[in-house]
């Protein structure tokens, strides 16, 4: 199907839009209405508005995964389960699937955005930073 520049604006927006409260492209992507991935990627590759908002999108659904992830690990629905005869008892696989969906959560952020989501390692050697020591190495080539 051939779209007018009115309606590749117009999709650009919704999609980014729907990426923006956390959806990934492909989902929005299965939408009726919208474009195949194919077409979508030629619009943003063609247009560097349309790239920059896609960016944006990706940004800011990262954030929504962030926020999701404290939703889910202050959620205590069904951690606790009522027995037939009147006992309380904690709901362990409920609480599981809430460790999961965090743990899959904060995975998918460190591959996203790992300079803002990533694990950040120091690394030591002798007591001394190794970028630090990197950075003197080239300075002082003779000296250890």
């Amino acid at each position: 199907m051939a779209y007018t520049e009115k309606q590749k604006i117009e999709l650009t927006n919704i999609i980014c839009e729907q990426m923006s409260l956390g959806r990934s492209l492909r989902s929005v992507l299965r939408d009726k209405g919208t474009p195949h991935d194919t077409t979508f990627y030629k619009w943003i590759n063609e247009d560097s508005g349309k790239l920059v908002q896609y960016v944006c999108a990706c940004e800011k659904r990262a954030d929504s995964i962030f926020e999701d992830m404290i939703d889910i690990a202050d959620s205590q629905e069904g951690d606790i389960i009522k027995l037939e005869d009147g006992r309380e008892v904690t709901n362990h696989d409920v609480i599981q699937r809430a460790k999961l969906r965090v743990d899959t959560r904060k995975w998918i952020l460190s591959k996203m955005q790992p300079k803002k989501y990533g694990d950040k390692l120091e690394l030591e050697s002798n007591n001394k930073n190794v970028i630090e020591y990197v950075n003197v190495s080239k300075q002082f080539p003779n000296k250890k």
